[in-house]
């Protein structure tokens, strides 16, 4: 039977079912997740991210998986291979958990090939595909990678990942039936794990080493229980890390771990009401402590196994509901075995052979693994072939396992052997043999509470408090049997006015309903109108920077019309002028010569409108170098001395064009209005580049900003539209000593 599957994955099917909920919407998670990437990778921001989709996978694992298959190949683009090999693991294991492991497997060789050979994170990644590969009974792969990592954790001293290469090299039965090879290999990881800060390897070694070794030793088995009892108490197994606190592997929740593993040790004993309770201590320390617990499929899988063998037919189809709601797949798509014998199980019950027959039928088909049977699977299937009339088939498959049930005849295999043979020899009409089998079925039930393996379990329930956790019960029945007895006589008496007081709850909680719904219409009704506010705030916002352009259109258009247009006629007639009346006349000179200097004013004067269209230099050579053109240009037209101070802007790509041709735009618009309303002689510019935004200052010395001017003109409106869009803060003051004083900050690129 392949046990070996779920000792291994029980550690992190507890990590995962003992979360809790995240509690963002898909719609808020994906407004977060969009936040969060249009922000520089730091180690803030990365934690930020892990963060999300750690939590978002609680509920919606298909869109954690999409933003790490995004994320993941930004962060190695950057060169963070630390981070990257976090998520990447990460990732993998969850996978793992749920059993694709052709994907996990690829995603094992990305974090090695992400990894340098010598490192920390070179050896986790090695340890994390020899535990893939015995889940996935790859017996060559897991060889080859238990290899290479042994080979790298003794050149590096890591204890750690070689005592979690010997726990795995051991549990997972290399080489096969080698039994001294395999204590060695344990007792061998353990003795390298103790004294580790972190006991996540240390009790992965024992914990392997009960479950998979000491199977035929009872007395061992309760003493290495019981120090694996006081182990679980450590705080580094307790820890719930995060993506990226720990990329190794670790074993959390321990105590749950315990208790499945004597959910199992009971169930094969066929003590059903001590699995039983053992059940329903998983469900106490792992379902109900979570508002919305998190369960991976496999382990609800196995959960469900349990319950219909028990006979608990009701939960078993609440966790098969609860596992194809979670995956969200066609049933005959679900890769667990368990899954299927379950159903099974539960169609046998609900007397329904055909179809409990093709779920048996299926679970064979699906293999061994990820599956935990105490049973081998073909006996069901076999049952299955009885209820269905299939008899000489039925006959044939459970003759395999005749062997099998004389020499473990105390056990469950044993006892459901019998069962099922009986109950086909009873449809066969073969009297005898039925009363026959039926005899050796009663007399192993009778014996298995005698067995001293059954002993060593009832130690071990004592020593987990089932068996206070009882006498505590019966007390408390005793105690309420009494109080009963007592209230008895004012039944009559109380019973009115408890109705009455039930009465008003009812009608209590009706009047808070009422008012909740008042209230979230009220709310809906008030965002409803912040909503529109908004979009009114957003389209005057638009129109202000449309008419600011649609002035600065028309402000080009009056130019070209009075200047260039009329400019060119007056070259136009000169140049006519002189062809007409021939070079030789004496006035054809100065005329040519008028027309040279028009032209050379007209030049002049597409080159300004050019510069306020595009200014080509700031695409060429960025920002700094087009205001310092600027400069240059207005101190040479002599109109006014202008002293501009940058800081920042060496790097012309850290923002966009369009961005900083709007600075360049409200810089050039400032020194316009200085230079045809201020009366001034100097002015002073100052940009400076902070880390995320941008900020002007515009002085100069002329005649101020008059008192009595309420409304801004169009020059300033266009400026203060500009300023606006691009989220920034505008102040315009008048100076003490005189002039204007423009103080722009914050700016940065819109919104998209």
């Amino acid at each position: 039977m392949k046990r070996l599957s779920y000792t291994c994955l029980s550690t992190f099917f507890f990590s995962i079912a003992t979360l809790f909920a995240q509690t963002l919407t898909e719609a808020e998670a994906r407004t977060a997740w969009k936040t969060l990437q249009r922000q520089p990778l730091t180690e803030k921001s990365f934690r930020e991210t892990c963060d999300l989709i750690q939590d978002t996978g609680k509920t919606n694992l298909n869109l954690s998986y999409e933003w790490l298959a995004e994320y993941v190949p930004r962060v190695q683009k950057e060169g963070k291979w630390e981070w990257a090999h976090m998520l990447l693991m990460a990732w993998a294991r969850a996978k793992e958990s749920f059993g694709i492991f052709e994907e996990s497997a690829k995603l094992h060789q990305r974090a090695l090939q992400n990894a340098p050979p010598n490192s920390q994170q070179y050896r986790e990644a090695l340890v994390g595909s020899v535990l893939l590969y015995n889940h996935w009974n790859k017996v060559d792969s897991s060889a080859k990678y238990l290899a290479l990592g042994e080979a790298a954790a003794k050149a590096a001293n890591d204890r750690e990942n070689l005592s979690f290469l010997y726990t795995f090299h051991a549990a997972g039965r290399i080489p096969p039936n080698d039994f001294k090879s395999r204590e060695n290999y344990y007792r061998q990881a353990i003795q390298l794990a103790e004294g580790l800060k972190n006991k996540n390897a240390e009790f992965t070694a024992r914990y392997n080493f009960v479950v998979n070794f000491l199977e035929d030793n009872p007395a061992q088995q309760v003493a290495e229980a019981e120090a694996l009892l006081k182990l679980a108490k450590d705080s580094t197994l307790a820890h719930r890390p995060r993506f990226y606190e720990r990329s190794n592997f670790w074993f959390r929740n321990p105590i749950p771990s315990v208790y499945f593993y004597m959910l199992q040790q009971n169930l094969i004993l066929a003590d059903y009401t001590n699995a039983n309770k053992f059940a329903d201590l998983v469900d106490e320390v792992v379902i109900k402590p979570n508002l919305v617990p998190a369960q991976t499929p496999i382990f609800m899988t196995q959960m469900a196994f349990a319950k219909a063998t028990i006979g608990e037919f009701t939960q078993a189809k609440a966790y098969l509901k609860q596992i194809r709601e979670l995956l969200q797949v066609a049933e005959k798509d679900i890769p667990f075995p368990n899954y299927f014998t379950t159903a099974g199980l539960i169609a046998e019950h609900d007397k329904q052979p055909q179809k409990a027959l093709s779920y048996h039928e299926q679970a064979l088909n699906k293999g061994y693994t990820a599956a935990f049977y105490f049973v081998p699977p073909d006996m069901y299937y076999a049952h299955a072939l009885t209820l269905n009339g299939a008899y000489e088939k039925a006959q044939k498959i459970l003759q395999k396992f005749d062997l099998l049930a004389k020499n473990t005849p105390y056990s469950a295999t044993g006892l459901y052997y019998y069962e099922y043979l009986a109950e086909l020899q009873k449809a066969q009409n073969n009297l005898p043999r039925q009363i026959q089998s039926l005899q050796t079925y009663y007399t192993i039930k009778d014996s298995l509470t005698n067995l001293n393996r059954y002993r060593a379990i009832q130690q071990v329930l004592a020593k987990v408090g089932l068996r206070e956790k009882e006498q505590q019960v019966i007390r408390l029945n005793e105690e309420k049997a009494a109080q009963e007895r007592q209230i008895q006589r004012e039944r009559l008496l109380y019973g009115a006015l408890v109705s009455l007081a039930a009465l008003a709850i009812v009608f209590l909680l009706l009047y808070l309903r009422n008012r909740q719904v008042r209230n979230r219409q009220a709310m809906a009704l008030k965002q409803n109108e912040l909503e529109q506010l908004e979009k009114q705030r957003h389209i005057d916002l638009m129109r202000g920077v449309l008419e600011a352009e649609e002035s600065e259109r028309r402000k080009i258009a009056d130019q070209l019309h009075d200047d260039v247009n009329a400019s060119l006629a007056l070259v136009s007639l000169n140049v006519s002028s002189a062809l007409e009346k021939g070079l030789s006349d004496q006035q054809s000179e100065p005329k040519l010569l008028k027309a040279h200097e028009v032209l050379g004013n007209v030049s002049s004067t597409i080159r300004n409108i050019s510069h306020r269209l595009t200014p080509l230099l700031i695409e060429r050579y960025g920002l700094r170098h087009a205001l310092e053109d600027l400069s240059k240009t207005v101190n040479i037209s002599e109109k006014l001395q202008l002293e501009i101070i940058i800081v920042g802007f060496e790097d012309k790509h850290r923002y966009s064009l369009s961005f900083l041709n709007e600075v360049y735009r409200i810089i050039q618009e400032l020194l316009q209005n200085t230079v045809k309303h201020a009366q001034a002689t100097q002015a002073t510019v100052e940009v400076v580049e902070h880390e995320n935004y941008v900020s002007i200052m515009v002085e100069d010395n002329g005649i101020g900003i008059s008192e009595n001017k309420n409304e801004p003109g169009k020059g300033l409106s266009s400026i203060q539209a500009k300023v606006t869009y691009l989220n920034g803060e505008i102040e315009i003051s008048s100076a003490a000593e005189g002039g204007t004083l423009v103080v722009i900050d914050r700016l940065s690129p819109p919104l998209e």
